[in-house]
């Protein structure tokens, strides 16, 4: 079955021996934010929402950690979800920052750091379809090499996102918390950014998961099973094992 070259693009999947590894990775990356909200006075509003949130995606990598080869698929809305984790806290930490440990009073500051979250949302949902349907994606796949408009999205985000901050840390006299806020800046803009591509890459796949079956016959079984079907492959479908070539007895042996 020929698949175009935008399916080629969203049929790319995380191989399941490398799922267990990334979920241990994508859990330590989403608790460097979190760890903020430890910060004095531990018990607040900040800390339980961030605790949730970590709570939930460790339950859930838990689940697809034990049987990868099963949760390949799944792996990829995990990893748009993630996303989503990671932008909401490390906007979490960023309030935290702000009214805890800063002592801002105005509820301006906050409203306007999640308002700017909300419009780069928008910002990186309209560039990613208008990316597809330009096709510089499978462009960009061709070449083996991120696009030039994807970096100076991600790059242009995290100037301007950082800006804010700095911004804010002048007017409402942060001081040595702006540097905080700017490096969590970096990681937010980093989690919408796999929001948008993954869960919408998800999305597609469900909408096409006839044609990827087609592409990777061995989806979704285990890897004892696998191994069956690329030996049985590669014997020509005949399931033996290659028959040993046999030796020929040199003249004069016994």
């Amino acid at each position: 079955m020929n698949i175009s070259e935008e399916e080629r693009f969203h049929f790319r999947l995380i191989p399941a021996e490398q799922i267990r590894g990334g979920i241990v990775c994508f859990l330590f990356i989403l608790l460097i934010p979190a760890l903020v909200t430890l910060a004095s006075p531990i018990m607040s509003p900040y800390f339980y929402a961030a605790c949730a949130i970590w709570a939930v995606m460790l339950i859930w990598g838990i689940g697809l950690g034990s049987n990868p080869y099963r949760s390949e698929v799944a792996f990829v809305l995990f990893m748009g979800v993630f996303g989503l984790a990671l932008a909401f806290t490390c906007q979490i930490a960023v309030l935290k920052m702000m009214y805890d440990l800063a002592g801002l009073t105005g509820i301006g500051y906050g409203a306007s750091s999640l308002g700017g979250m909300v419009l780069l949302f928008g910002v990186f949902y309209t560039l990613h379809f208008r990316t597809l349907q330009k096709g510089a994606y499978q462009s960009m796949e061709r070449k083996g090499r991120v696009g030039k408009g994807g970096k100076a999205a991600l790059l242009y985000a995290g100037i301007g996102y950082a800006a804010y901050y700095i911004a804010v840390a002048v007017i409402g006299d942060l001081g040595s918390f702006v540097m905080g806020m700017a490096g969590f800046t970096v990681l937010l803009v980093l989690g919408i950014y796999m929001a948008v591509v993954f869960i919408h890459r998800y999305l597609f796949i469900r909408q096409h998961m006839d044609k990827l079956k087609a592409q990777y016959p061995v989806l979704g079984l285990p890897k004892e099973q696998r191994t069956a079907a690329h030996l049985t492959k590669m014997n020509g479908g005949s399931g033996q094992q290659p028959a040993h070539r046999t030796r020929k007895k040199r003249r004069g042996s016994r």
